[in-house]
């Protein structure tokens, strides 16, 4: 039994061989953290307390003058930091009482006073729930953890003294009621410091492993960049690395999938021709919850020759991890393809963050499902998707969300695009070396062409053939860049049209004979028969009927048959909310949740999805997520209705 409360406690404690490893590291971290908010601090604290000082003290307590130096001998230690940093800042010089010793000094300074002139006046209550900040306020300053079992002893003797010396009146049932909410705050300062300490440290951790990670693929990158000054066998290794990581999955009669990767810096090894580049594309087969994808990638990295290939080599290695854990991990592989592209995309942004912007890569990383046809995308800087469709090319797109993997400022409303494919479309994703023709040369000076039109107009004249492709543009000029072009063609006719009954139900509800008009719908043999139309406006009649459970079925239908709708989906998630309202089944609430985070990442400002996953994510009991959510709501729209409802509901 003694073992096992010894092993819980190691775990409470977080007691794990870490904590010693990198106990120089972590304090290091804790300083630097310390420093971070020490000007701050100081700047706050050297006037937070001049109005109970000058003003709130003497009215209060004028039997207690002491109190005013407390007070003012705060501000005087605060100011004195102030000067003492900005003093060191100017020479450039880091001092040891910088950081975690200002934290020791400034927060030793307030708890102890706090303690002690509390426990002179604790029978006046107000004084004792504002020493009850001071108490928690411990847990969340960057000291180790240590410090809760050094000050709060302290504090708790000082405060226990000064009540045993100057015997304040602790017998009212106010006074009671303080004390009991005193204690209180030095168990919840510990629980949380404790709670709280242990994240910063794992945090710490992870943020370690992941930079030594990324140390190890950084060297990696420099070994490539020595390759400048090599040869052509270096060129040919490095060639030999690149070829692997092209993946080209095909099978299948729903897509058809064609290919250019043409790199601009060409060499000779041992007789034979090679290519070397920064151009990159893969695509590869993707389960994802079930369903069957093409995921794809077309890249371009900054950089000619061996930089570019650097980058290549960095994005297809990381692309192809991706891939295999999510055909290899059961927990990958059920996520949605929206939340698959922004994990993807985080994943990748992480990597390329490590070299500090010398290293940045375009690309456009999608998902096409093969069942239904639809395109969901992100486009990292690179050129836009074009659509060719009954002989028409033309750009699906029409602003760009996100910057190219490796600029450090990521943006906050990452945007997931969706297109819906028909039988017969292609799309076709390539590198900026498909426009960057050479029209004309004189001398040292180039014509290059700015005109988006041209690529369009080759694809057109090519009749959506990405062989003939190539030698159109050929054709209009010189390539001055890598060439790499994906096509993919969609074969399926998955969207039947409204059948024989169609025009009679419509009837059936302008008169608004719902019932009729349901048994109409519901006539046919099969609901393979129904179309998406038809599965929605039997959806809606259920739900004038109050069946919700027969309207989820078929809402889930349709929008498994037609997931790029995001209404419907929205309309899909808020259903099962309803469900959970009559039933109480939180799997309800779940599903209302995945759907509203697509939504969400499909559209970020939506504002009426985001009172609804706020409201879910209350619901569920997920403070954080619903605080979250309510501060990005309060940017956006601080005045809105509904908002200010569901502030008052978390209240």
């Amino acid at each position: 039994m003694f073992q096992n409360f010894r092993a819980i406690l190691s775990k409470f404690l977080d007691l794990i061989p870490e904590r010693k490893t990198y106990e120089s590291e972590y304090s290091q971290e804790l300083d630097r953290h310390a420093r971070i908010i020490q000007f701050p601090g100081s700047l706050i604290g050297s006037v937070a307390l001049l109005g109970f000082a000058f003003d709130t003290d003497a009215k209060l307590h004028p039997e207690f003058p002491e109190l005013f130096y407390y007070r003012i001998g705060f501000s005087i230690l605060c100011i004195s930091y102030i000067v003492y940093i900005l003093l060191n800042h100017s020479k450039e010089t880091k001092s040891r009482l910088e950081g975690l010793v200002w934290g020791y000094i400034v927060y030793g300074y307030l708890l102890f006073t706090a303690a002690y002139y509390t426990g002179r006046i604790a029978d006046d209550a107000p004084y004792v729930s504002g020493y009850q900040m001071v108490v928690v306020v411990l847990s969340f300053l960057p000291l180790p953890r240590k410090t809760l079992f050094i000050y709060y002893p302290i504090s708790i003797f000082i405060f226990v003294t000064s009540v045993w010396i100057y015997k304040p009146n602790l017998d009212t049932p106010s006074a009671a009621y303080s004390m009991q909410n005193l204690v209180l705050s030095y168990l919840l300062g510990i629980f949380s410091g404790l709670i709280i300490e242990r994240y910063r440290f794992h945090s710490f951790l992870n943020h370690l492993r992941v930079i030594k990670k990324n140390e190890e693929i950084t060297k990696t990158a420099e070994e490539i960049q020595i390759l400048k000054t090599q040869q052509d066998g270096d060129y040919f290794l490095t060639s030999l690395l690149f070829e692997p990581l092209l993946g080209k999955e095909v099978d299948g009669t729903a897509v058809t999938i064609e290919t250019i990767l043409n790199q601009y810096k060409k060499f000779y090894f041992r007789g034979k021709e090679y290519q070397l580049g920064g151009d990159y594309l893969s695509v590869y087969n993707l389960i994802l919850q079930g369903k069957r994808y093409k995921a794809f990638i077309n890249g371009d990295a900054m950089g000619k020759s061996i930089q570019g290939a650097g980058g290549a080599i960095v994005l297809g290695a990381v692309y192809n991890s991706l891939i295999i854990r999510s055909k290899m991990d059961p927990v990958s592989s059920n996520r949605s393809p929206e939340r698959w592209l922004h994990d993807s995309y985080l994943d990748l942004q992480k990597i390329f963050e490590t070299f500090d912007g010398a290293m940045l890569v375009s690309a456009v990383i999608g998902l096409l499902e093969e069942s239904t046809g639809t395109l969901y995308f992100i486009n990292l800087e690179h050129p836009w998707v074009i659509l060719y469709r009954d002989g028409k090319a033309s750009f699906i797109e029409e602003d760009i969300h996100y910057y190219k993997l490796g600029v450090m400022e990521v943006p906050t409303n990452r945007f997931i695009s969706v297109y819906q494919m028909k039988q017969g479309d292609k799309i076709f994703c390539g590198s900026d070396g498909k426009d960057d023709l050479v029209i004309s040369e004189s001398g040292k000076f180039r014509d290059i062409n700015e005109n988006q039109q041209m690529i369009l107009d080759s694809i057109e004249e090519s009749n959506g053939n990405l062989d003939s492709l190539t030698q159109v543009l050929r054709s209009k000029g010189k390539f001055s860049d890598d060439l790499s072009i994906i096509s993919l063609a969609y074969h399926l006719d998955t969207h039947s049209k409204p059948g024989i009954h169609w025009n009679e139900a419509k009837k059936k509800i302008r008169e608004k004979e719902y019932s009729k008009a349901l048994d109409l719908l519901l006539s046919y043999e099969s609901l393979l028969d129904l179309s998406i139309t038809e599965l929605k406006y039997i959806t809606k009649l259920y739900e004038k009927e109050g069946n919700l459970l027969k309207a989820m079925e078929y809402a889930s239908l349709a929008l498994e048959n037609f997931p790029s709708d995001t209404s419907w989906m929205f309309h899909t998630s808020v259903l099962y909310k309803r469900l959970y309202s009559i039933y109480k089944s939180p799997s309800f609430l779940e599903e209302s949740q995945e759907l509203s985070e697509r939504v969400r990442l499909r559209q970020p400002s939506n504002i009426r999805n985001l009172i609804h996953l706020a409201d879910v994510c209350r619901l569920l009991g997920d403070k954080d997520r619903t605080q979250f959510l309510v501060s990005q709501l309060r940017a956006m729209n601080p005045e809105h209705k509904k908002i200010q409802e569901l502030i008052s509901l978390i209240s």
